[in-house]
This record gives structure tokens, C-alpha cells and sequence, in this order.
């Protein structure tokens, strides 16, 4: 009996402190992380979507406030993923090669490196070739207004896309506009 408390209690501290990659992976589970690059190209080409790439580090706090406070919620209320846009989240702290634009196995740091997107959080927005589509955000340059940026750098995308979609500029509009299209 105090054998199996003491095995559960292991347990529950090496998952709070983060002992178990799993864990880690789980605290963005919702904001999916990028695993296959020329997959996610095909889709894009399909769906006709633009890309967006968080490149994030466990270790970076404000890549956390961003998972947290703006791409999980994105990524929950379902009005986003395969429908705007196709959200990754990049961990440039993974060692774990994936197979990249062209299929050819690539690290995501030297994948990073390569696009001077190390500095963490960096968001890019790629259309299905690989090319970027709109202006780049770096840092958080105001949280409370970092979703409705988002929506402004899609409308760039979409544009330079030359896709025939436009987005509104908040969450909230979208919000309201799904909504009023489930009524009609």
C-alpha cells in the first residue's frame, strides 16, 4: 500500500516538473505540433490555406503565453484550423528530424536557423510552396491585440495568395459571423 502511494507520487511529481516529454508535448496538444512539413503543404494546396509556423521552445515563457492565451483558444473554438488557416506550432528544442518542403528529413532548429526564425516566438505564414505570404511576427508586441494581428497578416496571406477569402479583423467578428452563417 505505501509502496503504490509512493510509485504514485513519482509519478505525479515527474509529471509536474516535466520529466516526462509526453507531458511537455501534451501542454500545446491542442495547438498541433508540426510533423511532417511536405504534408501540411499538400493540405494547404488543397484546401487553399495559408500556413502559420510558431517556432517555440519549451523553455521560452512567452511562447507559453502564447500557446496559452491565443493559439490554444484558436485552436479550440474550431473556427480556425482547416477552415482560415493550418496552425503549427514548431518546438526548435526537438531533436527529432521531420520530413520538410520537399521531403528530405530536416531539424527543426537548423529549419529555423536557416529562415532567422530562432529568436522565439517567431510566427511566419507560408503558402503551400514554402514561400512566405505575409509580414512575419516576432516577440509579442501586445498580447491583448496579437489575435487580431493574426487576422490582419491572414487577410495579407490570402491576398498574396491570390485567394478570393477574407477573414474579419478580430476573434470576435469571426466569431459572430460563424454564427450568423449557422443561422442562414
Amino acid at each position: 500500500m505505501v509502496k503504490a502511494f509512493m510509485i504514485s507520487v513519482v509519478i505525479s511529481l515527474c509529471l509536474l516538473t516535466g520529466c516526462d516529454t509526453s507531458a511537455q508535448a501534451a501542454k500545446h496538444a491542442h495547438f498541433k505540433e508540426l510533423q511532417n512539413l511536405q504534408e501540411l503543404a499538400m493540405q494547404s494546396k488543397q484546401q487553399q490555406l495559408p500556413i502559420l509556423v510558431m517556432f517555440g521552445a519549451e523553455w521560452c515563457e512567452f511562447c507559453q503565453q502564447l500557446n496559452e492565451e491565443i493559439f490554444t483558444p484558436m485552436a479550440l473554438n474550431g473556427l480556425y484550423e482547416g477552415k482560415v488557416v493550418l496552425m503549427r506550432h514548431v518546438g526548435v528544442d526537438e531533436n527529432q528530424p521531420i520530413p520538410g518542403w520537399d521531403g528530405q528529413l530536416i531539424k527543426k532548429s537548423n529549419w529555423a536557423y536557416a529562415l532567422n526564425a530562432d529568436l522565439t516566438p517567431t510566427v511566419l505564414f507560408f503558402d503551400g510552396e514554402g514561400k512566405e505570404v505575409a509580414p512575419r511576427i516576432v516577440g509579442i508586441p501586445e498580447i491583448t491585440l496579437y489575435a487580431g494581428l493574426i487576422h490582419q497578416h491572414l487577410n495579407i496571406a490570402y491576398q498574396n495568395m491570390g485567394l478570393d477569402k477574407q477573414i474579419p479583423i478580430t476573434p470576435e467578428l469571426l466569431y459572430l459571423q460563424a454564427k450568423q452563417a449557422q443561422k442562414n
